[in-house]
């Protein structure tokens, strides 16, 4: 069953993310120590720069913010400390928070092409339910099926809605990425081409999750289709898009909760054409680091708080009815 990260609300145990002191104990590890770049972010071209590497000062920020960590909101979700505690710990599990927030900062560096990646769409955790909960639906009758409208919501651009940026799939949008959150213990990560009709997956566990991947592949189909201009419709078939497993090294995320960083940083190395090689287990560590830095830096920056105010919740969420289906 796909299910999303931490979408299960459980009775509040108080704060157990352990206090900022301990974090250097926490992640301590042969080969995965903090990875700082010697020049500023902007001036470092390399590839490594994107992934893992960041500035002594950004992590020191970080850091001195974690001594007194005042709720920090971006996009759709929270930074607080239980959420960076996640992001940088050994052993701790992304979870949708953090997942959504990125998605929203991709989302509007396209919008505003702070970025080179163009004609792409993000997508956050309640698609992936939604999708989930629709796919069930449609296996009772194919035929007879009729997509709800909020997912057209999502093929017309409306949805999600922060970072709304109206892009239609296969007309504005070419691929859509994002995080998927499966058998309620692993993420992986997807890319679906709708100009080439296959979803991608980036998944070390080497298929065993691909009929998670199949609903996607039967329903995306369907809304591109719904969403085409008139004159383009006749041309879309609704046959299902194929499922490509992407190569990657054998034996990685031998911690088992590391997969949600490899989810996110394959769909970075992806977008920004670079080599999936370039992430391991031997610099896992400094990713989560990376991302960390990367998400209390993006709280600050005026671009995402303008953005943040141009948030509308869209009719289905103000009407109750963007909930999944019965």
């Amino acid at each position: 069953m796909t299910s999303a990260r931490g979408s299960k609300k459980k009775p509040a145990k108080g704060n157990t993310a352990p206090p900022p002191a301990e974090w250097e104990r926490w992640t301590k590890a042969k080969g995965k120590g903090l990875h700082l770049s010697d020049t500023p972010l902007p001036q470092d071209g390399s590839p490594e720069s994107s992934l893992y590497h960041f500035d002594e000062d950004s992590w020191n920020r970080f850091m001195a913010w974690s001594l007194n960590p005042k709720p920090l909101p971006i996009g759709p979700s929270i930074l607080n400390l239980s959420v960076a505690t996640r992001m940088v710990c050994l052993g701790q599990w992304l979870g949708n928070e953090e997942m959504d927030a990125f998605m929203f900062i991709w989302r509007v560096n396209t919008t505003l092409e702070r970025w080179a990646p163009r004609r792409v769409a993000f997508m956050n955790a309640m698609f992936c339910l939604q999708i989930n909960a629709a796919y069930n639906n449609f296996s009772v009758d194919r035929r007879g099926y009729d997509l709800p409208d909020f997912l057209l919501g999502y093929g017309r651009g409306e949805l999600p809605s922060h970072g709304r940026n109206d892009q239609v799939w296969g007309v504005d949008v070419d691929r859509l990425y994002f995080p998927l959150f499966v058998n309620g213990n692993h993420w992986i990560a997807v890319c679906i081409n709708i100009i080439e009709k296959r979803v991608q997956v980036f998944d070390f566990s080497r298929g065993r999750n691909r009929q998670h991947v199949e609903k996607f592949a039967a329903l995306i189909p369907r809304i591109v289709k719904a969403v085409a201009p008139p004159q383009s419709k006749k041309q879309l078939l609704l046959q299902p898009y194929s499922i490509v497993e992407v190569p990657m090294k054998a034996r990685l995320n031998k911690s088992c909760c590391d997969c949600g960083v490899y989810a996110l940083k394959h769909l970075e190395c992806h977008l920004l054409g670079l080599d999936l090689s370039l992430v391991d287990d031997e610099n896992i560590q400094g990713c989560r680091q990376k991302i960390a830095v990367d998400l209390w830096e993006a709280t600050h920056d005026p671009i995402y708080a303008e953005a943040m105010k141009q948030y509308v919740p869209s009719p289905w969420e103000r009407s109750g009815s963007y909930d999944l289906e019965d």
